[in-house]
């Protein structure tokens, strides 16, 4: 194992849970040994990356992270085709070695395309097989837990979007920054300028989210923030589309787009992701991202619950 992705997913996985400064620390310097020349965010994008695959879990409040428990789950109507996502213990891989010389179904090892400043993701693990009752048996030997299809699964519990958590203003003083949907960025505010998504430091240096609505201050994260303000101030903004792929039979998936600048929330960024069992490709023409193998049924339940119209792409 020397590829770079799958040395950090091994190194989480065998710590099994911590910090979140322990483990970017830990990153940066897998990092400088291997990828010397990647850019400040990479880290943070890595993480997420992790969480969508289903390999981490990240509580981003209490800056806490666990690795997540193997597990294997069919792609939606993807021609006995599934994912294996979860940590990847030593012993896991030993087994799973095995298990894949035992015959009873076929491993691909499929690398995530990513920027040359990125920290590379681990591979994805795709099996192929023959008939159900055998891959749940398969996932049992190998110390895997079966969900039949948690794309599909997961889109009919998205929580539609809310703020429910109430908190204090910003203190004078406090460094305040505003978010611009126009621009996609934060931008320095003196003061808050009306409603809309701040973000603030701490005292102990932490940066946290806060939605202000009618006077009212609300706890959020990034990616919910964003959403909130996009769905109190044009619910029709059209930043999720979906393009029907064109082979015959296969009208109802497609491709999810998600302009830059609006990134999905943690769980549905993982019902999206696992729809393909890889990480979203980037477009950096276009500015979004592509999520693959989305049916649209799952598509409209990631919008509802964000409030947001899904457009039809033309690209």
């Amino acid at each position: 194992m020397t590829d770079p992705g799958d040395l950090l997913l091994r190194w989480v996985s065998e710590r099994g849970a911590g910090a979140l400064s322990d483990v970017k620390q830990g990153m940066w310097w897998l990092a400088s040994t291997y990828c010397p020349d990647i850019e400040p965010g990479a880290a943070g994008r890595w993480l997420r990356d992790a969480v969508s695959l289903g390999h981490m879990d990240i509580d981003w409040r209490n800056r806490r992270w666990s690795a997540a428990p193997p597990v294997l789950t069919r792609l939606p109507q993807a021609r006995g085709l599934a994912v294996l996502a979860g940590s990847r213990t030593a012993a896991f891989d030993n087994r799973l070695d095995q298990a894949v010389k035992d015959g009873l179904v076929e491993l691909f090892r499929v690398p995530t395309a990513r920027p040359p400043r990125d920290i590379p993701l681990p591979v994805s693990l795709i099996v192929q097989f023959n008939d159900e009752a055998g891959l749940v048996q398969w996932a049992t030997g190998l110390g895997a837990e079966y969900t039949s299809c948690f794309a599909v699964q997961g889109a009919a519990l998205l929580p539609p979007l809310g703020l429910e958590v109430r908190t204090s203003a910003p203190e004078f003083g406090q460094p305040l920054e505003q978010y611009s949907l126009d621009r996609r960025e934060y931008q320095p505010a003196g003061r808050p300028q009306g409603d809309g998504l701040y973000r603030l430091k701490q005292r102990e240096g932490k940066r946290v989210c806060q939605v202000r609505r009618n006077g009212e201050w609300y706890e959020t994260s990034h990616e919910e923030g964003v959403y909130s303000v996009l769905e109190s101030h044009n619910p029709e903004a059209d930043v999720l589309r979906w393009l029907p792929e064109q082979d015959c039979g296969r009208e109802r998936f497609g491709t999810l787009y998600v302009d830059w600048g609006y990134p999905l929330p943690d769980l549905h960024r993982r019902v999206a992701v696992m729809c393909s069992g890889l990480a979203p490709r980037i477009n950096a023409h276009a500015e979004n991202l592509a999520y693959d193998n989305v049916p649209k049924a799952v598509a409209i339940k990631i919008a509802d619950s964000l409030g947001q119209h899904l457009g039809e792409n033309d690209e």
